[in-house]
Parts: structure tokens; sequence; C-alpha cells
């Protein structure tokens, strides 16, 4: 997708930036690209990836899972000042540049490994061990932006999270083993039941 900044701020000439990832058949982008992108979209920005956001950035990309804002600021220390203000700063920047998203209901932040994504994000969220991933936005999220917009409410931002029970594929710790058969209120899989 192709994005047109009127005015870059170092020189204040026309500058287009097209995403490279997001495309239906692009592959994933390594952490050196997207380190990079970022470093690139800061400097589009007219600001710079400071040592303390590339550090978020990368401790993120480590965890492959959703951290809260004092998880990343334990990570800091030895990098710069070490203050609740410093992690969400830099969280806060990441989010505004794409590469971070916040999910909602875990009250957490989230590195996109694809990178910055131009449409609406979706989640499944595990409400047992707290994982989230990315599924791709389908067109239900797409017509549900589409459904606002024609009834007046400007959307600024959507994110989908659905919440539930990964069994066992994002995390969880033996999801068969903490459902006891005696208990009636326990779910059951429809597709292992006996």
């Amino acid at each position: 997708m192709t994005r047109i900044r009127t005015r870059t701020p170092a020189t204040g000439k026309r500058r287009l930036h097209r995403r490279r990832w997001r495309q239906p058949d692009s592959k994933k982008p390594s952490r050196e690209e997207l380190i990079q992108a970022a470093a690139d979209e800061a400097q589009l920005s007219g600001k710079s990836l400071t040592a303390i956001r590339k550090h978020v950035l990368n401790v993120l990309l480590d965890a492959q899972r959703p951290m809260t804002a004092y998880e990343v600021l334990s990570s800091l220390e030895g990098v710069g000042s070490v203050s609740p203000p410093t992690a969400y700063r830099a969280l806060d920047f990441l989010v505004a540049l794409g590469f971070v998203t916040r999910v909602e209901s875990l009250n957490a932040y989230l590195a996109l490994d694809l990178g910055p994504s131009d449409l609406p994000l979706a989640f499944f969220v595990c409400e047992k061990c707290g994982q989230a991933r990315e599924i791709t936005a389908n067109e239900a999220v797409i017509s549900l932006m589409g459904a606002a917009d024609e009834q007046g409410f400007g959307v600024s931002h959507a994110s989908l999270e659905v919440r539930g029970d990964c069994r066992g594929k994002l995390g969880c710790d033996a999801w068969e083993g903490k459902l006891s058969p005696a208990d009636p209120s326990a779910s059951v899989d429809q597709h292992r039941h006996k």
C-alpha cells in the first residue's frame, strides 16, 4: 500500500513511502528489517528510534507474547532511565509507528512481527495463559467499519479481540488436565468427545 506524506520533516520535500509487508504473498520480515523499517518510519516523522525505543521493540519481539508496561519497565535495567513514564513513552511511540499494538483486554503490548498494518487488527486472546495471536482481519471487520462509517461514526482505531481458550495452542500447560470430568460446567471439545 502506498502512503503519501506531503512533506518530510527533515527536508520539507514530498516523499512516497511504500510499506513492503502485509502484502498477500510477501514473506515475514526479519528482525533487522523490522527494526530498520521502524527507524525509517521514525525518521519520516522527524523523530528517531532511540536506544530505549529499540530495546523495547527487541524485548517485545523476543517475548512473542503480550507484555505489560511494568514487564517492559523491568527489562530496561541498565539501558536507560528506569521509570514508568520512560516505558510508557517508548510503548506509545512504537504504537504510533504501528510496530506494536495494545491488546486492550489484557492491558498489554504485543509486537507486530509482520510489521504495521493499514487494516484493522484482530486477535485471539487466551483467558487462561494470557497469550494473544494476531489473525488476518477479514471482511467482517472491514464491513463493521464500513457500517460505522455509514452511520456517521468516524472510526479512529479498530481492533477486534476474540477471547477464549487456546487449548494449548498458544502456551497453556496441558489444558485438558485442567478440565475435571466431574465438573458439569466444563466445556467439552465436540471433536474429541467419546
